[in-house]
């Protein structure tokens, strides 16, 4: 009878170290999975920008991207824009050409003994002489090239590209007219200087035989 009292606490107390054991590996489950997600959250070097991915500097505007048109006004500290009295104007050889089309330059070349400034269109017809009239419409612009402002030394020259289309392409809807020449204002100018270069021209002043370029630097 003692020897049976003496098994039960036994059993009883295998049991209860046996529970511990169970109790003990179910606590250390649960902490590993808790913090897997703690190791699973910091970043890894890949998901970090590295330097290729911030914009290159070549990807960054520059100073010649984009930008103002140039203008026909006088910049800050430059020197007064040329007039009539101290320009020569002449023909030089032009670029191309087509059927019944003649292209040539219209040159103007500073003879004062100070600087000026050429910029932007000149105003041309063709006329019956140095004091003449217009005949027909005068030159249409042509905004082919960008207006630029360039300063003239004594003796330098700045040239136009000038485009001339023959009267008999219109035919009889053209009433020709002997010019005697080509009638230049300047940019900004109300002198004008002359060109002695017959031409045919057309009266009406519906057909626009004329068409002029801003000046550019020679």
């Amino acid at each position: 009878m003692v020897t049976r009292h003496l098994r039960l606490p036994a059993l009883a107390a295998t049991f209860f170290v046996a529970a511990l054991g169970l109790a003990a590996c179910g606590n250390n489950a649960t902490s590993q999975t808790s913090t897997s997600p703690s190791s699973s959250s910091t970043s890894s070097p890949s998901a970090t920008p590295s330097s290729t991915d911030s914009p290159s500097a070549s990807a960054t505007p520059t100073s010649t991207s984009g930008g103002a048109a140039p203008s026909t006004a006088p910049v800050a500290g430059s020197p007064a824009r040329c007039v009539s009295s101290q320009l020569k104007a002449s023909l030089g050889p032009g670029a191309g050409g087509a059927a019944g089309h003649v292209y040539s330059k219209i040159v103007l070349t500073n003879t004062s003994s100070t600087p000026c400034l050429l910029a932007g269109f000149a105003g041309v017809s063709l006329t019956a002489g140095p004091d003449g009239g217009p005949i027909g419409a005068p030159a249409d612009r042509d905004n082919s090239v960008p207006v630029t402002n360039i300063v003239l030394q004594p003796g330098q020259s700045g040239g136009a590209d000038f485009g001339y289309t023959q009267p008999g392409l219109y035919g009889g809807s053209c009433t020709q007219v002997q010019a005697a020449g080509i009638r230049i204002y300047p940019p900004e100018d109300y002198g004008s200087v002359f060109i002695a270069q017959p031409e045919t021209a057309c009266s009406e002043t519906s057909i626009h035989l004329l068409t002029l370029k801003a000046f550019q630097p020679m």
